[in-house]
């Protein structure tokens, strides 16, 4: 008990000290050669800065203005956490619907279903962003109708638009994987059961299949939370979004790279050790995340 409590005490910890070591990774390389020297200076520096974080400035690099970091940074990241949680929650949903008629539907329709559901989840990131913008400019000039706003200008940020882009390749993996454990889930004993017992296909989904589902889909939520932060910097550029990866690539020195990374990793280590206490509570047995 004693050594499982260390562990996980440890482990945020090693994480976050990892980050620093990251952050200064670029003092190796401020000489000819690879200088541990210049490296622990840039460390050094990088927790000085972290010692009084509401003190750190950026320097616009178009104006020149100095600015504080703080409280600019977390106007960011609650731009890019608003954009990430609502594209998760319409990738559930939307992964939902689809699933349900997956499974009111007969073979063939079944099979095209799989088949887009890889099709899409294969596109190219960058391809997915680009063809939406581009079918709604198309669609505004043949109609003169705005159907969402494709872009932030000033401080009017786009929020919807971004999220439902984000949320379509999680939306067809969550599918990918749903009619896979709808696959499982149909040839075991408890599903045969209920079937004799004389409950209707819809019975069994929502009220025994959907939960075990959701429960198996939550063992893949680091792959999508990586999945989505990785295309979050493409969408914030291509956007216009002012938010934390985008700010993180614009002003790249040591010490905001340190404070940005360890306030991403904070929510989200939070909430996969959430999802695990929740599935412990759930299944009575401890898995990791």
């Amino acid at each position: 008990m004693a050594k499982s409590f260390v562990r996980k005490l440890l482990e945020p910890i090693l994480i976050i000290l990892g980050i620093l070591l990251v952050s200064a990774g670029s003092g190796l390389f401020l000489t000819q050669r690879p200088s541990l020297r210049t490296y622990w200076e840039s460390l050094r520096s990088v927790l000085v800065d972290l010692s009084h974080p509401f003190q750190l400035v950026y320097i616009n690099p178009i104006s020149d203005v100095e600015r504080e970091l703080f409280p600019i940074i977390l106007t960011a990241f609650a731009s890019s956490a608003k954009i990430v949680f609502l594209a998760l929650f319409i990738a559930i949903v939307v992964s939902v619907l689809l699933l349900i008629l997956y499974y009111s539907a007969g073979k063939w329709i079944r099979g095209v279903m799989k088949s887009s559901s890889f099709l899409v989840s294969s596109l190219p990131d960058i391809f997915v962003i680009s063809a939406l913008q581009i079918f709604v400019v198309w669609f505004f000039k043949q109609s003169g109708i705005l159907l969402i706003d494709v872009a932030s200008v000033g401080e009017n940020q786009v929020i919807l638009f971004p999220a439902v882009t984000l949320s379509i390749l999680p939306a067809f993996f969550f599918l990918g994987l749903m009619v896979s454990f709808v696959g499982e889930e149909e040839n075991l004993p408890y599903v045969e059961l209920a079937r004799g017992k004389g409950l209707t296909k819809y019975n069994l989904l929502f009220v025994h299949m959907i939960r075990n589902i959701l429960i198996s889909l939550t063992y893949h939520a680091k792959q999508i939370v990586w999945m989505m932060l990785s295309n979050l910097l493409i969408l914030e550029y291509l956007f216009n979004v002012f938010g934390v990866t985008s700010f993180l690539f614009t002003y790249n020195t040591p010490s905001i790279f340190a404070i940005t990374a360890i306030l991403l990793f904070i929510p989200i280590y939070s909430l996969l050790k959430g999802l695990q206490f929740v599935i412990k509570q759930k299944i009575g047995k401890e898995m990791s995340l």
